[in-house]
């Protein structure tokens, strides 16, 4: 087997990235009323698998072995592969099946052999001791994240899909990726970028944020005053770590203080989702809920990718998707406003917004994917 290159590592999420950010354009032409009988809830299956697992799980990979380990040795690249036929597999199922025999399956076996891509990583992590815990942390959420995935069949037997445990189960595995795995693994990237220093303690808080920040998503099955209050203690700690290290951000590159400022809004949210006025809110306008998890999504874990493509992103295809972005935000939390602004639908607004979007992820993903590079060999 030939040792594997840069390239090929990032070929995946690459690719998964612009397919996922397709399947998503054309679900909100879908939403537009422009189709009849059009499977929606089974597209978004498969677009939110395609960009979570596909894009952004698949490029954490890379980095982390590239950035904390001596090379991705061959049998891990192996199961590293595996991960993207089960992917392959799964975009095309959910369109056609929704959740079913093919899909339950080859989304089952991504997550058995994530489980031994990860472990190998775990025992080949090398670097700053604590920026190494911070990614064991993430590790050990991914695995807890699973419980949510186990507990659906379950629910499902007992014809529980309508009570609020398996919307939780949902929440469950979703949070202790976005805020869980994600987030930590961020972190620790942009601090050994940055040689901020991270205390053991630190480590140690952040992983109690993480947790203690579920309780935002508890709160959409359970209303009670416990539930805001251990999230907003969480958001409120994560902010006062984040903010104790200001200092150390001061004279890093603007790539790296726009990510870090872009974390410290994501955490301002989540302090105001402790609130029960916002908290209320974003129960009631599924719009609001959008908005917040693209603007996650979109606003920080994509860029924050972009960041380490192995190619020079264009200053005006930056300042495009930002606009971009920055004007789907403004479509979900004020949609009567600009509709009426601009004289259309909420529906055709968002369609034309999120083609800028994919525009823009085209643009980045095939100029490295079609570029001919000679990147060196990361494969031992």
């Amino acid at each position: 087997m030939k040792p594997a290159s840069i390239k090929q590592l990032w070929f995946y999420p690459l690719l998964f990235g612009i397919l996922g950010a397709l399947i998503g354009l054309v679900l909100r032409h879908a939403f537009t009323g422009a189709f009849t009988g059009f499977p929606i809830k089974n597209v978004l299956h498969s677009h939110s698998h395609v960009m979570l697992l596909g894009f952004v799980f698949n490029a954490f990979i890379v980095l982390l072995w590239t950035f904390f380990t001596k090379g991705i040795d061959r049998l891990s690249f192996l199961y590293y592969i595996a991960l993207q036929i089960c992917l392959s597999v799964m975009l095309v199922a959910f369109i056609i099946q929704g959740y079913a025999l093919i899909s339950i399956t080859f989304s089952t076996l991504h997550l058995w052999i994530s489980y031994i891509l990860l472990i190998r990583l775990w025992k080949r992590l090398n670097g700053n001791k604590n920026l190494v815990s911070l990614i064991k942390v993430g590790i050990l959420f991914h695995f807890i994240s699973s419980i949510g995935p186990y507990c659906l069949g379950p629910l499902m037997v007992f014809k529980m899909q309508e009570s609020p445990w398996y919307q939780q189960a949902i929440f469950f595995y979703l949070h202790f990726q976005y805020l869980g795995s994600f987030l930590v693994w961020l972190l620790a990237i942009v601090f050994q970028k940055t040689a901020v220093s991270l205390k053991r303690k630190q480590v140690l808080l952040i992983t109690l944020c993480s947790v203690l920040l579920y309780t935002h998503s508890l709160n959409y099955s359970f209303n009670y005053w416990l539930i805001n209050t251990l999230g907003g203690i969480g958001a409120i700690l994560l902010f006062s770590i984040l903010f104790s290290i200001k200092k150390q951000f001061q004279n890093q590159e603007t790539i790296y203080k726009l990510i870090y400022y872009i974390l410290l809004c994501i955490v301002v949210i989540n302090i105001a989702g402790s609130l029960p006025l916002f908290a209320s809110l974003v129960e009631e306008n599924r719009f609001i809920l959008i908005a917040y998890l693209h603007f996650l999504f979109l606003g920080c874990y994509l860029p924050f990718i972009w960041i380490f493509i192995p190619i020079k992103i264009n200053i005006k295809t930056w300042i495009c998707y930002g606009i971009t972005v920055l004007f789907s935000e403004a479509v979900l939390i004020f949609p009567s406003v600009l509709s009426k602004l601009f004289s259309t639908s909420v529906m055709w607004l968002l369609f034309i917004v999120y083609l800028g979007v994919f525009l823009c992820i085209c643009i980045v993903h095939l100029k490295y994917l079609l570029s001919k590079t000679n990147d060196i060999t990361t494969t031992r």
